[in-house]
């Protein structure tokens, strides 16, 4: 499946008739969609082109109008039946919601849907990495131990900038992914697993230390 090609989207509601932009429910009616055999595609249920790149405020914006028409209290109040629908409407909703606003986790849904590896399947990053990493723990364990709020802070802002680098490096990726390059799945994986260690990292620095200012 190559990930910039555009979903197919159901195109007029089987209640009203009226052009869908979701398949989710219709927004001039309200009828709710059924869920498919396994899973919408994250794209296709904001009625987006699968590409890397997304604006964000038209994706929450789609966000909220599609959760106040598929809310429980709202369309599922006929029937226990079409309650439960709506719950598990909006269980999908936020889920692919959490997938695509998050540029890592878009990013790993991007490589599945080009068919490349899981993280399970390929675990390699750079031999150099477990080293560097391996050292940063130990300063930040350090750091923790002996209250050093500076170092610690020194620590965030090294890390935050590593992490940042290889983000811009996922996005360069993720947007020039198809389903016949497996090099550049490969890549991308690797990438992928990579930035991992760098936001394990950063969990282990108490969320209260501050980013240094530019005259520190």
């Amino acid at each position: 499946m190559d990930p910039s090609s555009k979903p197919t989207l159901p195109t007029r509601c089987n209640e009203c008739r009226q052009l869908m932009e979701s398949p989710v429910a219709c927004a001039s009616c309200g009828a709710l969609g059924q869920l498919p055999t396994d899973t919408f595609d994250c794209f296709e249920l904001f009625g987006l082109e699968r590409a890397y790149d997304v604006n964000h405020k038209a994706l929450h914006r789609k966000y909220l109008a599609l959760s106040r028409v598929i809310h429980p209290d709202i369309a599922g109040t006929d029937a226990p039946e079409q309650r439960h629908q709506a719950l598990d409407l909006c269980a999908e909703l936020n889920r692919a919601y959490e997938t695509l606003r998050d540029p890592v986790a878009r990013a790993e849904y991007m490589l599945a849907l080009a068919g490349g590896p899981k993280s399970s399947e390929m675990k390699a990053v750079p031999q150099s990495l477990l080293g560097e990493v391996l050292v940063l723990r130990e300063s930040i364990e350090e750091a923790r131990e002996t209250g050093d709020a500076a170092m610690l802070q020194s620590l965030k802002a090294e890390i935050s900038a590593k992490r940042q680098e290889i983000l811009g490096r996922i996005a360069e990726l993720a947007r020039t992914l198809d389903c016949w390059d497996a090099p550049r799945r490969r890549e991308l994986r690797e990438q992928l697993n990579i930035i991992k260690y760098y936001g394990s990292l950063l969990d282990q620095i108490p969320v209260n230390v501050p980013m240094p200012t530019r005259d520190a």
